[in-house]
């Protein structure tokens, strides 16, 4: 786990401006999922991943355009609303210190992620968001903005 700065991060997010959200899925409770670029090989289970994959998890997170909230992660029918972005490029991510709020911008809709918990001495860390960027390297917002290996 490699500690990594906004300007670093910036850095490594950019070649993922200008793709297209595609497999935009509600998962686990409010948790979503996204991928970008090419498709890759199924992994083990059979599931497709896109070049860039992420994954927005243990935060609260609102879907909205620039007037109005389309849904909030405590809201029903999420999946609804989340096929919004399905084909959207992704066209900015801003991230905010010090709780690391992120907002990803989808040409004419933002998704705002909002951390909910804070790191526990005895679970440890809990991840906001995670985006695989290809090249075995996963950025993670937690407590901090780290890069690790994705494990793959």
């Amino acid at each position: 786990m490699t500690a990594v700065d906004l300007a670093e991060a910036h850095r490594r997010i950019r070649p993922l401006l200008g793709q297209r959200a595609w497999d935009v899925p509600q998962g686990v409770g409010s948790f979503v999922t996204m991928e970008f670029g090419e498709p890759l090989p199924p992994d083990r289970s059979g599931r497709v991943y896109g070049q860039w994959h992420l994954w927005v998890q243990m935060a609260a997170w609102r879907l909205e355009t620039a007037d109005e909230v389309l849904v909030s992660s405590g809201d029903e029918r999420l999946q609804e609303a989340l096929t919004q972005l399905e084909g959207r490029p992704l066209t900015g991510v801003v991230i905010r210190p010090p709780a690391l709020e992120t907002r990803f911008d989808f040409d004419g809709l933002r998704l705002e992620t909002f951390p909910i918990y804070r790191r526990d001495p005895e679970e440890g860390e809990f991840e906001h968001w995670l985006l695989w960027l290809g090249a075995g390297e996963v950025l993670v917002a937690g407590s901090e903005l780290t890069v690790e290996p994705s494990g793959d």
